[in-house]
């Protein structure tokens, strides 16, 4: 890169940094709006900008909401004292969500340790592979059994099924470039979708969700969602969307050979370089076995995260991971402070008392628009689903947007808050396939080589996103019937 390429990047870093700066300030400086406190007002102010930064990615996600709760906490934006200030900025640290994911975020560490999450892959592709929609089916149905134990889509999706796949297309002929066509592109676009069915479907397969279930429960005052109450609201859904996924690439994407006799017989062969199974995957299949039965029938008597940060210790004792791998996961490090200080913030809009102000401004608001219940929370679904374009994160997007819209519909007499809570949940995994950036591992595929065409790619995208939000839209009934209007 030339000298001036280089000061017209930095030129360009230093804009994007300041954009959120200079939003904040003018919010700040807008008149104050009747009946909030004025350091409600400013921190108002400096959460939007937050918003902001974390959409343009101005500076990593965590940085971000670390200078923010620095600049809450200097300013005494809470209007507490300094005591009740620090406890405030590290209460995120302690909250119990930030180490369900975390302990779970380890949990990818061992399957790709051990190997036993490419093993599983494997045999699909070696049971279902002969055909090319077959291998979309395999490739589907690996991440799905992933699901429930890799909270992330990128680490699930791009960590472990983007090798799998992209091996199996080498070892069939499909490269990069000219040969692409032959089945690569296919199987590409359907691991890249393919996470997102296993992350609607699992509560712990999507770090967000653990986090939107606990923000519905105080909405609410309901009772969380438990990983089966969970796991049984999108059973129906699933089974639609799993079905779906590869035939939306094969019609985007149509595989120029559609039998592969050869694919069971490559996917045979690097199980038998495996070998057998080893003591350290038998491990950690158990483990996560007791922690699949812990989350579904103890979460009563112990909490989730509990059962999660049990089994990752479990895991360091019978050796499956050590110390010094859960030390260097910078993954699961920075997912931690990412969430921990967006919890932070989003809960200082309670605290300072800007949420019970907009719940009362929207009441008047609400009420006059004629609409009823139901049509509300689609107008909502829809609104959240467009502005995720402007965003890069379907953990940011859920952070800062999930508690107000929540407190939006807690303002409306009779509204079911926790109905429109759970199709939001849902619906984030939809909008996470909408643009190649709207997930942290969309680019990592739409740039690997099996998509020359990038506008192919985002009308794949888009076909499989917004059916993905019509079956979400559709699902509403069934919900009603198993969730209450509630």
């Amino acid at each position: 890169m030339t000298a001036p390429e280089t000061a017209s990047s930095g030129l360009k870093k230093w804009i994007v940094a300041l954009i959120p700066v200079f939003i904040a300030a003018f919010i700040a400086l807008m008149p104050k709006p009747e009946g909030l406190q004025p350091n409600a007002w400013y921190y108002f102010a400096t959460f939007v900008g937050i918003i902001v930064g974390i959409a343009l990615e101005a500076l990593p996600m965590g940085i971000i909401g670390l200078i923010g709760i620095c600049l809450v906490s200097v300013l005494n934006l809470l209007n507490k004292k300094p005591s009740e200030t620090l406890s405030w900025a590290l209460s995120g640290f302690s909250h119990s969500v930030v180490w369900l994911v975390f302990a779970a975020m380890i949990f990818a560490v061992a399957l790709n340790n051990t190997g036993i999450g490419r093993r599983i892959a494997l045999v699909f592709i070696k049971k279902i592979g002969k055909s090319s929609l077959g291998l979309g089916y395999a490739i589907s149905l690996a991440d799905f059994v992933l699901g429930p134990f890799m909270p992330s889509n990128t680490a699930r999706s791009l960590g472990t099924m983007y090798p799998i796949t992209r091996s199996a297309a080498e070892a069939l002929g499909s490269h990069p470039g000219d040969t692409a066509g032959k089945v690569g592109s296919f199987l590409m676009f359907t691991a890249f979708t393919a996470t997102f069915v296993s992350s609607s479907t699992f509560l712990t397969a999507a770090a967000m969700s653990v986090l939107a279930v606990d923000y519905i429960a105080k909405a609410t005052g309901l009772p969380p969602l438990s990983w089966m109450d969970y796991l049984l609201g999108f059973i129906p859904q699933a089974l639609i969307v799993f079905a779906m996924t590869p035939l939306i690439a094969y019609w985007f994407f149509p595989p120029s050979v559609k039998r592969f006799e050869a694919a069971p017989a490559w996917a045979a062969e690097e199980l038998r370089k495996m070998g057998r199974l080893t003591a350290k995957e038998i491990v950690t299949l158990g483990i996560f076995l007791l922690a699949l039965l812990g989350w579904i029938f103890l979460h009563k008597q112990i909490p989730p995260a509990m059962v999660a940060v049990i089994a990752m210790v479990l895991m360091i004792v019978c050796g499956a991971i050590t110390w010094e791998q859960l030390l260097g996961d910078k993954g699961a490090w920075n997912i931690m402070i990412v969430l921990a200080t967006l919890i932070t913030m989003a809960s200082g809009l309670k605290i300072v008392g800007f949420l019970d102000w907009m719940t009362q401004a929207s009441t008047g608001w609400v009420s006059h628009i004629g609409l009823s219940a139901i049509q509300i929370m689609i107008v909502i679904a829809l609104l959240d689903y467009v502005i995720h374009y402007l965003y890069v994160s379907i953990t940011a997007h859920v952070t800062t947007l999930f508690p107000l819209w929540l407190a939006l519909a807690s303002a409306i007499p009779g509204f079911p808050v926790q109905l429109l809570g759970v199709l939001l949940i849902h619906t984030k995994e939809g909008f996470g396939a909408m643009t190649p950036y709207a997930a942290g591992h969309g680019v990592g595929f739409m740039l690997s080589g099996y998509f020359p065409d990038h506008k192919r790619f985002w009308k794949a995208e888009t076909a499989w996103s917004y059916s993905y939000l019509l079956i979400m839209l559709a699902s509403i009934p069934y919900w009603i019937w198993l969730y209450g209007y509630q």
